[in-house]
């Protein structure tokens, strides 16, 4: 009989155990978040932070500096190319429809865009308009396919020999720059390629 109340204290005590650290796990994952759900990330500060980032940067203030004239040119030639980009992909969309790579990449190119507006927001720069003039869609797609390919070998280069080395002093810009760069060479060419 001692054997079997032993057992049953045993079964009882571990049961116990087992909902204390339950409940110190959920404690742990549901009262261990800094605010707004959102860990802070240390490695952000005043030099690489763009757009919801700098939030975090205590000693930011807008606008973050003045740029020097040959990074804002350089800004300003990243901007137009993925206009351009932007307003080709555009133009075969409205002559064949929602076809990929097309509808896709647009998108991709409207979120360049996007990252490009954020630096100019950073540094108190008024955004250029799009000065794309109207462009007309090849008569394929195959060869709305190579007019792709060859425009993000263009871009990637024109990020790779031109840009990116106006803008090494800047660590914010250098790592949009790299990531339009890397998204032209490692993702939208190859599939251009692809359908081509």
């Amino acid at each position: 009989m001692s054997k079997v109340k032993t057992v049953k204290q045993s079964s009882n005590f571990l049961m116990i155990l087992a909902s204390l650290v339950v409940l110190l796990l959920v404690a742990f994952i549901f009262f261990d978040k800094p605010q707004n759900n959102r860990r802070v990330d240390s490695s952000i500060n005043k030099g690489n932070c763009l757009a919801d980032d700098c939030l975090a940067v205590q000693d930011l203030n807008y606008p973050a500096g003045t740029l020097p004239s040959e990074v804002k040119e350089a800004l300003d030639e990243a901007i137009a190319d993925e206009y351009k980009a932007l307003s080709v992909y555009q133009a075969v969309i409205a002559k064949f429809g929602q076809v990929r790579p097309f509808s896709m990449i647009k998108g991709a190119e409207e979120q360049h865009i996007a990252s490009l507006k954020a630096i100019y927001d950073k540094y108190g720069l008024m955004v250029p308009a799009n000065k794309t003039t109207k462009i007309t869609s090849p008569s394929t797609i195959q060869l709305s396919c190579q007019l792709g390919v060859d425009a993000e070998i263009a871009n990637y280069k024109l990020y790779q020999d031109k840009l990116l080395p106006s803008v090494k002093n800047y660590e914010d810009i250098t790592i949009v720059f790299t990531r339009l760069m890397n998204a032209s060479k490692d993702k939208h060419l190859p599939a251009f390629e692809r359908c081509n």
